[in-house]
């Protein structure tokens, strides 16, 4: 299981739960990977501290197959050039 590349949208603080969530996308072969993920930090926390946190946790998540939380999308298929 190879990760090929990672990405998250916006992340934002829930006061509900004292901390940051995001979703944070694996490509992995065929498919993209969704995780909805969230670490409990302080409002003042350092943003590439809490980015990093919420990508190791899906990454642990994905090598773990959790399947708790996660969708599954089909990667799409890569353009070939047309010969001229």
């Amino acid at each position: 299981m190879i990760i090929e590349a990672l990405a998250y949208d916006t992340i934002r603080y829930n006061p509900e739960i004292e901390g940051f969530e995001a979703s944070v996308r694996i490509r992995d072969a065929l498919w993209v990977y969704n995780y909805p993920v969230h670490i409990k930090a302080p409002l003042h926390a350092d943003y590439a501290l809490v980015a990093r946190s919420l990508i190791q946790k899906a990454r642990a998540e994905h090598r773990a197959q959790s399947r708790k939380l996660r969708s599954q999308t089909l990667r799409a298929a890569q353009p070939t050039a047309l010969a001229a």
